[in-house]
């Protein structure tokens, strides 16, 4: 996984398969990363078990919007 900032907006490429343990890890380094920064868009680059990660990612995404009052995307 890498995260980078460019443009306002922070990217976060998943190219790993994310089990509990590595969602929890990305969750709260991502929320972690907003709440210091406030950083209002987010990207989701996801890359290799597709399927899995953005069902993940989606439950994340849920929790953002509860959360702040930025954008997320998953592509």
């Amino acid at each position: 996984m890498e995260l980078y900032y460019k443009n306002e907006t922070l990217f976060v490429d998943v190219d790993t398969a994310l089990d509990d343990e590595n969602f929890r890890h990305l969750k709260r380094r991502v929320f972690h990363i907003i709440d210091d920064y406030d950083i209002d868009h987010i990207v989701f680059q996801v890359s290799g078990n597709g399927r899995e990660n953005r069902k993940k990612l989606q439950e994340m995404e849920v929790e953002y919007h509860q959360k702040y009052h930025g954008r997320m995307m998953i592509k």
